[in-house]
């Protein structure tokens, strides 16, 4: 997956963009595991210490009682343990807490005053964690409020009015020391957030020089494709379509078996011609016509100049006699283009199967459209003379039907039948064209 930064919303409770960054260099995420260990056991151990010195303080300095210093100093604490998941509501909790602790101190005269020393400490490192974890904004909205609530405090407390020193001097050490505090952690926060970025966009450019070599690969196997096969193909069409005119007294049964060559031949060059053109990522080749169920005619009376007995029957729900019609067909307009090439592509490779390990022997091919689906059984006999191996078998066919039929959410059933034949037999839905499919 590629690392993407996933900003938060100014005023939402999601960690910062830096923080929520998955990196896929090695040794990144063992050292981004590193950090936020260390940066959570760092904000424990000033939860614990805020909450053991500030308690004290607040109970002997300032003379609030030990129960709601402890409350309130707890409270204080839980807020920066809180503060890196729940940014906003954690800001919400802490400056309540302020405000109450600054109330229950102010009946006494000590200062720092209304915010204690142990108060401007936790306010700051609320600060460093809004400014490295959260967008800026949520600093600076934590900052003024901050300040505000000082000026607050003071201006609701009369009592107090007639110690400007204390209450001034806590009023511009708090808001100074917050505001350069808070500045340098929302500095260092974009710091990481820039360079998760970096990285994001590194990995980006890294996936498109991965696609750019994938296509820079598909396009020398075309050209590979393109020398290897269709050059022997052409020369092959060239040859056979020249035959009757080199060979003399050529008998027509050998004219007519050199044009179905001729013919093979060219069929087999455009469809090599779309697969190099789908292989260089040419649109034109998707566009191109794809074999359907017209075609089936064609393809079986090919198979039966290879010298293969193939009856052809297409039915369709109309249909009332059971007996294969050789050459049929039907509507096609109600079968889809992409069922129909995959009904073709089949009955294809179970023909050339049967060319190849058992040649000679009677074959059937039976296609029935009824109101749901396709249905397309290739059936042939024992073979009347057992076929030595092809050099050129690659074991695929199979593989290929039922990946096939599979994209289709169809079913492929093939196996050897009791007579010591082959069966190959398909369902396909009929996916109409303009199906939402």
């Amino acid at each position: 997956m590629t690392p993407r930064t996933h900003r938060s919303d100014p005023d939402s409770d999601g960690p910062d963009p830096a923080a929520r960054t998955t990196f896929r260099i090695p040794g990144t995420r063992l050292r981004a595991s590193r950090s936020v260990v260390a940066t959570r056991g760092s904000l424990v151990l000033a939860a614990v210490t805020l909450l053991a010195v500030g308690a004290p303080v607040a109970t002997v300095v300032h003379g609030v009682p030990v129960p709601l210093a402890l409350l309130v100093t707890a409270v204080l604490s839980a807020t920066l343990l809180v503060a890196p998941a729940r940014p906003r509501s954690a800001t919400a909790v802490h400056l309540i807490a302020l405000t109450g602790l600054g109330v229950l101190a102010a009946p006494g005269t000590a200062g720092p005053w209304p915010l204690p020393v142990t108060a401007m400490i936790g306010l700051s490192m609320l600060l460093v964690v809004l400014g490295l974890r959260t967008p800026w904004r949520t600093t600076a909205v934590a900052w003024g409020a901050s300040t505000v609530l000082t000026l607050v405090l003071v201006a609701a407390t009369p009592s107090r009015w007639d110690q400007p020193d204390v209450w001034v001097s806590t009023l511009v050490v708090s808001a100074g020391s917050g505001l350069l505090i808070g500045a340098a952690a929302v500095l260092l926060g974009q710091r990481r957030a820039v360079g998760a970025e970096l990285v994001a966009a590194r990995q980006d450019a890294e996936q498109q020089a991965g696609a750019r070599r994938a296509v820079e690969e598909r396009a020398r196997i075309a050209r590979e494709l393109h020398d290897v096969v269709a050059h022997s193909m052409s020369v092959v069409h060239m040859q056979a379509e020249s035959a009757p005119y080199r060979v003399t007294d050529l008998p027509p049964a050998a004219r007519e078996e050199f044009a179905t060559i001729a013919a093979t031949s060219r069929t087999a060059l455009r469809e090599m011609r779309q697969l190099l053109g789908t292989l260089r990522g040419d649109a034109d080749a998707e566009r191109a016509p794809q074999p359907g169920l017209t075609d089936l005619p064609a393809l079986v009376g090919s198979t039966r100049a290879a010298g293969l007995a193939v009856t052809l029957g297409v039915r369709d729900d109309a249909a009332t006699d059971d007996s294969a019609v050789d050459d049929a067909a039907v509507d096609v307009r109600a079968v889809g283009s992409v069922t129909q090439l995959t009904v073709y592509r089949v009955v294809q490779e179970a023909l050339g199967n049967v060319v190849r390990h058992a040649p000679g022997a009677d074959t059937s091919v039976i296609v029935q459209v009824s109101v749901a689906a396709v249905a397309v059984v290739v059936t042939n006999a024992r073979a009347p003379l057992a076929p030595p191996p092809p050099a050129d078998d690659g074991g695929y066919g199979l593989v290929g039907m039922r990946s096939r039929v599979a994209a289709l959410d169809g079913t492929l059933d093939a196996g050897p039948t009791a007579d010591g034949g082959f069966r190959v037999a398909v369902t396909l839905p009929r996916h109409p064209d303009g199906d939402p499919r």
